[in-house]
């Protein structure tokens, strides 16, 4: 995994010196075709004609982040510091993975888009999110996040999943494949959280800390995915996809996050760190049944 600094180095340079050109400059960056690629994949609400308007969009007007630019240029030093230099990101993510598992994408720090997304082999972290501002340290913890995306895809072949679907049976496979993917990059940092008393910094690892609450959690999750795996035959509606926003966290509940590392939790202290990460190049049905099995013994 290499880690490329260029995008936010040159935001903050735009920034400073309001330089236009500059946004050209980054329009033809390598996280910029990441960037741009992800949001027309998913159709997000951003500028898709062109890479410069991408960009443009997601670093003006600039006077809303002259308040925040010191913070930004804090969190390229610390994660110079502590994400790249002493390879910690990386010791913790290769635990994660398969023994023989090498992940050769590129890990880009950005500004302004998402918190942190991944596509295909590579992935992204934003470090002008609130989330980087509120608490410096979770740039470290979704940089790991991030980067077991990557590898995650890349070990499934490097395609990413696609909601140009319309069956509950297509619903279904979409749910376990974002379960999977979201349990493990939610589940990867939770020791080295732990171990540095940050599980309060980040309502997924708060929740984790509550049984009730989990409990709670994994009803509802799994409420919504028998729904549709009941009824595979079925014609997806709109109410539907509300359903997926809800999994997703559009509710507040951000159920494949919290009920996905729970069942990693489990299945990694059942079974071994190896059958953990060997379920990883499985069909991701094969996750939650491993899961449903151990806890219904």
């Amino acid at each position: 995994m290499t880690y490329d600094f260029k995008f936010v180095e040159l935001a903050i340079n735009f920034l400073e010196s309001g330089d236009t050109e500059i946004l050209r400059e980054i329009s033809e960056l390598a996280a910029t075709d990441t960037i741009y690629n992800h949001a027309r994949f998913y159709n997000y609400d951003v500028p898709t004609n062109s890479k410069l308007e991408l960009v443009t969009y997601l670093l003006t007007p600039s006077d809303k982040y002259k308040e925040v630019l010191p913070q930004v240029v804090d969190n390229l030093i610390y994660a110079k510091e502590n994400v790249t230099k002493h390879s910690l990101v990386e010791k913790v993510v290769m635990q994660y993975f398969p023994k023989e598992f090498l992940p050769s994408g590129s890990i880009y720090f950005t500004f302004g888009y998402d918190i942190g997304i991944c596509f295909n082999i590579n992935c992204t972290l934003n470090l002008a999110h609130p989330f980087m501002l509120d608490s410096i340290g979770n740039i470290k913890y979704y940089a790991i996040h991030e980067m077991h995306h990557a590898g995650f895809t890349e070990l499934r072949g490097g395609c990413m999943p696609s909601l140009a679907i319309s069956t509950y049976k297509e619903m279904t496979h979409l749910v376990e494949n974002l379960t999977h993917l979201e349990a493990m990059g939610t589940y990867a940092p939770l020791r080295l959280r732990e171990k540095e008393n940050a599980m309060n910094s980040d309502i997924d690892y708060i929740v984790l800390q509550d049984k009730a609450l989990v409990d709670d959690f994994t009803k509802k999750y799994f409420d919504i995915y028998n729904y549709f795996k009941d009824h595979p035959d079925y014609t997806l509606t709109d109410e539907d996809w509300s359903k997926l926003n809800i999994l997703s966290g559009g509710g507040g509940e951000r159920l494949w996050y919290v009920v996905g590392a729970q069942m990693a939790r489990i299945i990694d202290q059942q079974l071994g760190r190896d059958a953990l990460t060997s379920l990883i190049s499985q069909p991701s049905e094969n996750f939650i049944a491993t899961y449903m099995e151990l806890e219904n013994r």
